[in-house]
């Protein structure tokens, strides 16, 4: 696809598509300056490999209700 057809396809985008093709587009120039900064630390002799930060896994936890005071109030209580 060429540039212009790009230019052409994204005027067709509704505002809040296009605001997420923005925000797609600086999340991906971010992370192209944080690779270019990790190989100019690696080539420097700055470090010796850079680590990934380990992928964590969000867990979908059910809210519980609870029957009388709030449960920040008794520990304010207990802690008195």
């Amino acid at each position: 696809m060429r540039m212009q057809e790009i230019a052409e396809a994204i005027k067709t985008l509704s505002s809040t598509d296009r605001y997420h093709l923005r925000e797609l587009l600086k999340a991906q120039d971010e992370a192209d300056k944080l690779e270019v900064f990790h190989q100019v630390l690696l080539s420097k002799g700055l470090v010796k490999e850079v680590k990934n930060p380990p992928v964590t896994h969000t867990i979908n936890r059910q809210l519980i209700e609870v029957k009388g005071a709030p449960v920040s109030q008794t520990i304010i209580e207990e802690r008195k």
